[in-house]
């Protein structure tokens, strides 16, 4: 009788590992099919722009060799350096499936399912870390990854850079929880996500470098760091330049031995009135001003600020406060113009923020939630 039972629970915990593969594998096929029904896949202008890196990826690849810093596939065939401004080595999730299948839609469309599926995976690390409990976790990462943002930066932008970034960034939040909780593996987690966001998307990696920054200063204020979490903060940081030094070398490089050209300076944020309209109507086609995180996780933000009034404790008040703060300086209520001819403009339209909110929301959401649990079972999670 005890071995019967003792192969149960065995099978039991043999079971929850490919269950949640599973869970993993049918929500990223959720997140890519729709894109691909009727055999079609809508571009934008970023979308042709990555197309046309892909394919020159590809072609290198295809006769063996590296692929060009200097590319001539689309662009007029004129050679623009998207290569070297816009690392590629992250690329290759949809460049391998385009040299071992002949359908040039079905591996983009598989290129795609692996990107949500990395996305899945990343927010589901960082969700049972700190929630505690799987269904809190199915929670969290259902909300980070069913984001109308990120799917407008899929599908819609086809802003694939940012959606690389978007997909790392749960890696680097793991890494600074893991940090702050004293454990070393937080080295390794956080070097891993900005290395991999190092050598995807420029831009991303300065934004989240900055968003790094912000939270160690204030843990710094808050009397919360100590000499082992600089420690390990400067081990991460050796260990993301080495694995990033190839991307981040070519960047360098370019800049410093060409004049480069930059977009019109200018930095449009989103309009609240038009992002309003756009979540009742559930519109995310592409708009620089109108963008939005969805109607679902708006509403969950709303309901955390919300809580504020009645929770006076619990760490998910700062990041419920943190996103909120953010998704207020996102809105085109201040005067942005006045930031022109500023770095600030490097980051050109606001709505690039929401990658953080999404991040904020979902940590509060989690913390909350398994907050709620402690109380209900008397016990106590992070």
């Amino acid at each position: 009788m005890l071995s019967i039972r003792f192969k149960r629970i065995l099978t039991s915990v043999q079971a929850k590992p490919i269950i949640n593969v599973l869970i993993i594998l049918v929500l990223a096929f959720v997140s890519s099919y729709p894109a691909f029904t009727g055999h079609f896949f809508a571009l934008s202008n970023d979308g042709a722009i990555h197309l046309a890196r892909l394919e020159s990826l590809y072609q290198a690849f295809k006769v063996g060799r590296l692929p060009s810093l200097v590319n001539f596939i689309g662009f007029n065939n004129s050679g623009v350096a998207m290569n070297a401004m816009y690392p590629w080595l992250t690329m290759m999730i949809y460049v391998i499936p385009r040299l071992l299948i002949q359908s040039p839609m079905l591996a983009l469309a598989l290129g795609f399912f692996i990107m949500n599926t990395i996305t899945i995976t990343n927010s589901y690390l960082l969700a049972k870390y700190l929630g505690h409990s799987r269904l809190i976790t199915l929670l969290g990462l259902i909300t980070y990854q069913f984001n109308a943002y990120h799917f407008q930066l899929m599908y819609t932008r086809v802003a694939i850079g940012e959606a690389f970034g978007y997909a790392f960034l749960p890696l680097v939040i793991l890494g600074l929880f893991k940090i702050w909780n004293r454990e070393k593996s937080g080295i390794f987690w956080l070097s891993i996500g900005m290395s991999l966001v190092a050598n995807s998307h420029v831009l991303s990696l300065m934004m989240f470098t900055i968003l790094v920054g912000i939270l160690e200063t204030i843990r710094l204020f808050s009397r919360k760091m100590d000499l082992n979490e600089l420690k390990y903060l400067m081990l991460s940081v050796g260990l993301t330049i080495l694995m990033s030094l190839y991307s981040l070398f070519n960047v360098i490089d370019w800049i410093l031995h060409n004049k480069m050209v930059s977009p019109t300076p200018a930095l449009i944020g989103l309009d609240p009135n038009h992002e309003f309209s756009r979540i009742l109507s559930n519109d995310i086609t592409e708009s620089a001003t109108g963008a939005h995180m969805g109607i679902a996780i708006t509403f969950i933000l709303i309901y955390l600020l919300a809580q504020l009034l009645s929770k006076t404790t619990g760490s998910w008040r700062y990041w419920a406060i943190g996103a909120g703060s953010i998704f207020i300086l996102a809105q085109n209520w201040l005067p942005t113009y006045k930031l022109i001819n500023t770095p600030a403009t490097l980051i050109q339209f606001t709505m690039r923020f929401l990658t953080i909110v999404a991040m904020g929301t979902t940590i509060a959401l989690i913390i909350f939630k398994s907050q709620q649990l402690a109380h209900a079972c008397n016990c106590h999670f992070y």
